[in-house]
């Protein structure tokens, strides 16, 4: 980090001591409507990005982690972004590893918030070919979740895989839950190798028939490709 970098927040960082503590040497009572309106401002941001994670806590536990994040000092200069530094905050200062649900609620929540917010540029799409090499996309995101989020059973442990993408068709973040191979075939995308070859390694380490393997999952990678999950 710049030196410029440094001071600016260590300055940024000492501006939000005075607001929360009110260390000595200001007047307490003048910097308590900036303490209000910042902490007002970080609360809506969060509590608005994250509906799922706000639902499973109360107001106290989020108003206490609203306070430490501040505490701590948000890193990015963006407001929309904000709930992402939260979420690494809460996660990193362990603030809930009595309900380790919440932190993969944090990032279902965010994720979308991310994916909309993002600007693509939508490239002609040719047909599919298993013979073709594909990068997987931006505007689509693979996560192995240790709990059942995807069915709204946010507290029962069940390892499961989803793709979470934009679709441009409907203009909204589809939650999609996937198996094993095809989130892992998605993951090893490159644009290197072609994806037959990806599928052939995938398939010889699980011992699966290869020529099995792309009948079934030809109809759902074709609906993928047209949704631009990859290109």
């Amino acid at each position: 980090m710049a030196k410029s970098n440094m001071i600016e927040k260590d300055i940024q960082g000492r501006f939000f001591d005075i607001l929360i503590d009110q260390k000595d040497g200001f007047d307490g009572t003048v910097l308590n409507v900036y303490q209000k309106l910042v902490f007002m401002r970080f609360d809506e941001v969060i509590r608005n990005s994250m509906p799922l994670f706000v639902e499973y806590i109360s107001n106290a536990e989020i108003e206490k982690a609203i306070i430490l994040f501040m505490k701590n000092t948000p890193e990015t200069p963006f407001v929309w972004q904000v709930p992402n530094d939260f979420r690494k905050f809460v996660k990193k200062a362990k603030l809930f590893h009595d309900r380790k649900y919440l932190y993969e609620l944090l990032y279902y929540d965010w994720i979308e918030v991310e994916i909309y917010m993002r600007e693509y540029k939508l490239k002609k799409l040719d047909k599919f070919k298993w013979k073709n090499s594909y990068t997987f996309s931006k505007s689509a995101r693979i996560k192995k979740f240790q709990y059942d989020l995807i069915n709204s059973d946010y507290q029962t442990k069940r390892e499961n895989y989803v793709l979470i993408y934009y679709d441009f068709d409907e203009n909204t973040v589809v939650y999609r839950e996937i198996n094993p191979l095809i989130f892992y075939l998605l993951k090893s995308l490159d644009n290197k190798d072609t994806i037959e070859s990806k599928l052939k390694i995938l398939c010889k380490e699980n011992e699966i028939d290869l020529k099995e393997a792309k009948t079934l999952l030809k109809a759902s990678f074709e609906e993928l490709y047209k949704k631009r999950v990859f290109f």
